[in-house]
């Protein structure tokens, strides 16, 4: 049962709402590595800083993803679709860093 006042039903996206639907506790964030020297000589980059850099994952919350699924609704004409798809593929686009 949606609340009907929050952010996300007010976008008619029921099954994002805030107070029906609460979010889950996030995971505690990995102990940073030590940065290790690249083998190649003179590259003066280390390994692990670009390991990190690279695999940095956003994790975006229920509201930006909420947000970009409307934005795909939105682009889309507000024509009818499938909310879980849009979801689906707003996570994996803020995941991406798109």
């Amino acid at each position: 049962i949606a609340c009907g006042n929050c952010f996300f039903c007010k976008k008619t996206l029921w099954s994002c709402c805030d107070n029906s639907n609460p979010a889950p506790a996030a995971a505690p964030a990995p102990a940073p590595q030590p940065a290790v020297r690249s083998e190649t000589k003179g590259s003066g980059t280390a390994k692990a800083v670009k390991a990190a850099a690279t695999a940095a994952v956003f994790n975006p919350t229920q509201e930006d993803i909420a947000r970009r699924a409307y934005e795909i609704y939105a682009g889309r004409g507000y024509t009818a679709g499938d909310q879980h798809a849009d979801w689906v593929e707003a996570e994996r686009q803020l995941k991406a860093g798109l």
